[in-house]
């Protein structure tokens, strides 16, 4: 039986960094919907691509991996944005998980003040994955979204201290910190 470890949330949250923080600890791999994005918009084929289409061909792969290591009882993180819960909801739908024990965690903010720093920080230098041109940008993509957990999932509230974020969720996978 493998353990799964999914991260989800909008963007700024902390999940790269958290599930970084986790795969170190465990010392299992990471599997990260920007990587495919970034590798995706770096090709001839998908570089001036709808980012729609993008999206799309980015989860289907995400799907593929994650629904293989489940097949296999392996052990993996997925960092895969789905911040929105409607979406999140189909991805989760199509997969058989098994008898694998599967921690679902959804990132939030709740410091409005906090998030809109964090995404001007990462508008002066982005990454090819990062489509948002100004606050105003990011708020306005997120304004519809369900940003609410399922009852299978913990949220993390991530407006806190980082180290403060990592315990809850060492805690909540069942691992003693030394």
């Amino acid at each position: 039986m493998g353990n799964i470890y999914i991260f989800r949330g909008i963007a700024a949250t902390g999940k790269t960094t958290l599930s970084d923080m986790l795969a170190k600890k465990l010392s299992i791999p990471v599997f990260r919907k920007d990587d495919i994005v970034d590798a995706l918009i770096t090709t001839q084929m998908y570089r001036n691509s709808p980012f729609e289409i993008i999206n799309e061909v980015c989860y289907n792969i995400l799907y593929k991996i994650l629904q293989t290591n489940l097949d296999l009882n392996a052990s993996c993180i997925m960092d895969i944005g789905l911040g929105n819960k409607n979406n999140a909801k189909y991805f989760f739908d199509r997969l058989d998980f098994k008898e694998n024990k599967v921690l679902k965690f959804l990132l939030v903010c709740s410091d409005e003040n906090e998030w809109k720093i964090r995404h001007a920080e990462r508008i002066k230098n982005p990454l090819p994955n990062q489509i948002f041109k100004s606050v105003e940008h990011v708020i306005e993509h997120y304004k519809n979204f369900d940003i609410t957990p399922f009852e299978d999932e913990y949220a993390i509230d991530t407006a806190g201290a980082l180290e403060k974020n990592f315990e809850t969720i060492v805690k909540i996978v069942g691992l003693n910190e030394k």
